[in-house]
């Protein structure tokens, strides 16, 4: 009983301990959810500032193709107004050279008119004045030429490189663009992983939160029952104790007695000069003083209770495979092949319930049990040596045992075969009287154990 109770209070602790480990667990993740919070928040903060950098870079480009479209109406502009004045140009130097083919015409008619002598005196001056004045729109023509053409490369000079200006700005904005926008997209699916992790942290420590509560239940309901049991424990033993108490009182009653009897003895014998052995007077005493005093022996009938227990096991299979023996302390498995044929049980696996506890154990895929040959499973503490394929020896697992329990031989999702498992508990009693040195041995030992309890 005091084994019992070591153990539950040993259940009890690893319980407590457990409990404290998914605490520290659940501390943990939220330390990591918060974490990732703040990591999600800066990761916000960047977006809107990239955001607002891409709209920014946006209105920059606007303007510079706006700028670049009027510098391109402006150089359209010029342009125009160059080819005006060479048309301009063109018609002046046309109605220059008609007003000089009429003033030829009308001197022609003039110089007929006047003498020879004048005729060549009027000639000369006039080749002269039609020299100077030819001389003269000439130079200001090649100056107006000049000058335009002057203006002209000028004006497309600085517009080529308004343009060159304004495309590399283009492509800088365009360059800064393409980043900005890859950076957001990086961000973004950044953002998603870590939106992702965070639901799945919260989803986490939701489950450890329903676990924690449903072992912090399971607890509390383990400590009452434990307690309950400790109250019923000590109520029985406060019984036995009175029990054993009075059998006490009845012991020494019995020695007090033996004591005056052989004082009796003593003295009848020293009177009648009797000499008898103290093993003699022993073994007599009981017998001399019963019929001397007609007395009555008070015994108390002890009456002991035995428990004992057994596993009783119920087993069933529709295949070659049966689960002849599962070990009740968890320490193996049995499967026997009940064929003439070797049988492939690569698929297979072998699972193991008791209560909530589940062991699970899957076969090699090119496993096979030869014909009529037997399969142990060993637990990864039962010191057996690994020999495949008759002596296989779980890695890191041991066979769950409670006094129910249920071995199933799966393949796939069909069953193979099964072996239930059950304790079941008789007790037997029995009377008897106790002699003198048994009450006090069965006295010492009782009340040794309530003192451990």
């Amino acid at each position: 009983m005091a084994e019992r109770l070591l153990k539950k209070e040993r259940d009890l602790n690893a319980a407590e301990k457990a409990l404290t480990a998914a605490e520290g667990q659940v501390n943990d993740l939220t330390s990591k959810l918060q974490v990732s919070e703040a990591e999600r928040k800066k990761l916000t903060a960047e977006i809107r500032e990239l955001r607002d950098e891409v709209a920014r870079l946006s209105r920059q480009l606007a303007e510079a193709k706006q700028q670049l479209e009027s510098e391109t109406l402006m150089r359209v502009d010029l342009e125009n107004r160059c080819q005006s004045l060479r048309e301009e140009l063109q018609f002046k130097q046309q109605v220059y050279e008609q007003e000089i083919t009429e003033t030829k015409k009308r001197k022609q008619v003039e110089i007929s008119e006047l003498d020879g002598r004048l005729q060549v005196e009027y000639e000369a001056k006039l080749t002269e004045a039609l020299k100077d004045l030819r001389d003269q729109y000439e130079e200001q023509l090649r100056n107006n030429r000049s000058e335009v053409e002057y203006l002209y490369e000028t004006k497309i000079e600085e517009l080529n490189r308004r343009d060159q200006r304004s495309t590399e700005d283009t492509d800088a904005l365009t360059t800064s663009l393409r980043e900005a926008k890859s950076k957001v997209q990086d961000l973004s699916s950044r953002l998603a992983n870590l939106e992702s992790t965070n639901n799945a942290l919260k989803q986490r420590v939701l489950d450890l939160e329903g676990q924690l509560e449903a072992d912090r239940d399971s607890h509390a309901a383990e400590v009452l029952m434990l307690k309950e049991e400790i109250m019923r424990l000590q109520n029985q033993m406060q019984v036995q104790l009175q029990e054993y108490q009075d059998l006490m009182d009845i012991k020494v009653a019995l020695d007090m007695e033996i004591a005056a009897y052989r004082k009796l003895l003593e003295a009848e014998e020293a009177r009648l000069n009797i000499t008898v052995s103290s093993s003699a007077t022993e073994r007599e005493t009981p017998y001399r003083r019963t019929p001397q005093r007609g007395m009555k022996r008070k015994r108390q009938v002890i009456e002991e209770e035995f428990q004992k227990s057994a596993y009783q096991s119920t087993a069933r299979s529709v295949g070659d495979i049966d689960i002849v023996e599962d070990c009740p302390e968890g320490k193996f498995v049995k499967l026997y092949n009940k064929s003439d044929k070797d049988f492939a049980i690569g698929s297979y696996q072998v699972i193991r319930t008791a209560g909530d506890a589940e062991t699970i154990y899957k076969f090699h895929s090119k496993s096979k049990i030869p014909a009529g040959a037997t399969v142990t499973i060993w637990s990864c503490d039962a010191e057996a040596t690994h020999e495949p394929p008759l002596n296989i020896v779980m890695k890191n697992q041991k066979w769950v045992v409670s006094d129910n329990m249920s071995t199933k031989l799966l393949s796939t999702s069909e069953e193979m075969a099964v072996r239930e498992t059950k304790r079941e508990v008789t007790f037997e009693s029995s009377s008897r009287l106790p002699e003198p040195k048994e009450e006090e041995e069965e006295v010492s030992r009782l009340y040794t154990g309530c003192i451990l309890a």
